[in-house]
């Protein structure tokens, strides 16, 4: 199921996206669901509970353009989708990483090719990421954002291009989960060998700066994924 989000605080214009998109999706026989908000206040700071943004950018309070950045700095690693009547923003769309930018109100066409390739990346993306369900929410997040796992008293800290995902876990199911492409290589770390640097004197040097430990008790398991890894690379 894809989840979508719609905001814009014309209500007429939030329903008749909503229409014109559940129509497109039911023709394709996708499963989805849609919610509405008037505020991007609503989605900056709710839950992100959704694959796919669509996006007003003149709106009262905090405008599109400021959402979506607090959006990626949360660590919203969904699809945002631009629907304004301003084409003079569009160069700053790609400051936060849009998947397009619509003029309002959306051409059903133009629409209808936009979703298909956001639908086909997201679904790329969900094969491979990292999914995070705890009671109140879930994320995925995609590998090649991720730098390192580590679990500290219970709590599972996902470290990522954009920040820090942190959530109640064990560390054997994340390793399950993220199996081939983190590795262990301390009870308390997995890597993502995109991301390293240097192994020196057990100890691993990340591209983003940080040091993460080798223990003995993984050493050649994490050496043997290592040569594997990079044996596939090549």
């Amino acid at each position: 199921m894809i989840k979508i989000a719609i905001c814009d605080d014309e209500t007429v214009m939030c329903e008749k996206l909503k229409m014109t998109v559940s129509s497109i999706l039911e023709k394709w026989k996708e499963e989805y669901r849609i919610v509405c908000h008037s505020s991007a206040a609503d989605v900056l700071w709710g839950p992100l509970d959704f694959d796919l943004l669509f996006l007003d950018i003149k709106m009262p309070g905090i405008d599109g353009m400021k959402a979506a950045g607090g959006l990626r700095e949360r660590g919203f690693f969904g699809e945002l989708i631009f629907v304004t009547a301003f084409p003079e923003y569009m160069p700053d769309a790609f400051e936060v990483e849009a998947a397009d930018y619509l003029g309002k109100p959306a051409d059903r066409e133009r629409l209808e090719r936009t979703l298909k390739r956001v639908l086909k990346k997201l679904r790329t993306d969900k094969e491979e990421s990292f999914c995070i369900r705890t009671a109140n929410w879930c994320r995925t997040i995609p590998f090649g954002e991720i730098y390192y796992c580590e679990v500290m008293n219970r709590k599972m800290f996902v470290h990522t291009k954009q920040g820090v995902v942190d959530y109640y876990g064990k560390m054997r199911e994340a390793e399950a989960q993220a199996f081939p492409y983190l590795i262990r290589c301390h009870r308390s770390y997995l890597v993502n060998p995109r991301f390293l640097r240097e192994y020196v004197g057990g100890e691993i040097r990340m591209e983003n700066g940080e040091r993460i430990p080798v223990s003995k008790n993984y050493r050649q398991a994490f050496m043997e994924r290592m040569l594997a890894w990079m044996e596939g690379e090549g």
